[in-house]
């Protein structure tokens, strides 16, 4: 069965090894239908435009992408030091999809899963002082617990820490 229903609002994550959702990463739309005898259950309609089937797997509900509610439901109480007042007002703004507090966010300039970062610094602020394979490495670290599939995003960081190190073995 399913975990979508018609109605659902969700984000195309990428899965193991499917074009279709490599191609369409990020990208939101609202489940049609729900063909449960089929491989490809869920019938997404994109919000730019078009409509695709996907797995389970493929997709996530809209609503773990943001970054404060998923910190809410993973977390069980403030760290020693936290201003609990100050934690409360980002919390709500990070809730609150209307909030002028809330930072805007986009697919293509300012991922939610770039920039949720306890330090408050964008994934980019680090990866463009390194090289494209060590970048890349710590791009997969960074967001592997944010996207749905940590276990895909380490073994993606795992690929590239390995090209670094061929690359200098060659270089030696």
């Amino acid at each position: 069965m399913s975990r979508f229903t018609v109605g659902d609002e969700v984000i195309v994550v990428a899965g193991s090894g499917q074009m279709a959702s490599w191609l369409y990463e990020d990208k939101r739309g609202v489940v049609q239908a729900v063909h449960e005898s089929q491989p490809y259950p869920n019938d997404v309609q994109l919000r730019n435009g078009g409509a695709l089937c996907f797995t389970d797997d493929e997709l996530m509900p809209a609503a773990e992408s943001n970054p404060g509610r998923r910190l809410l439901n993973e977390t069980k109480g403030l760290a020693l030091g936290v201003d609990t007042y100050k934690a409360q007002e980002v919390m709500k703004a990070a809730l609150s999809p209307s909030s002028s507090l809330a930072p805007p966010t986009s697919a293509v300039n300012h991922p939610a899963h770039y920039s949720s970062h306890p330090s408050g610094i964008e994934c980019i602020e680090i990866t463009k002082h390194m090289n494209f394979p060590l970048g890349n490495a710590i791009k997969y670290l960074w967001r592997a617990d944010l996207k749905g599939n940590a276990i895909q995003d380490l073994k993606k960081a795992k690929a590239y820490i390995d090209i670094e190190i061929n690359r200098r073995g060659e270089a030696a």
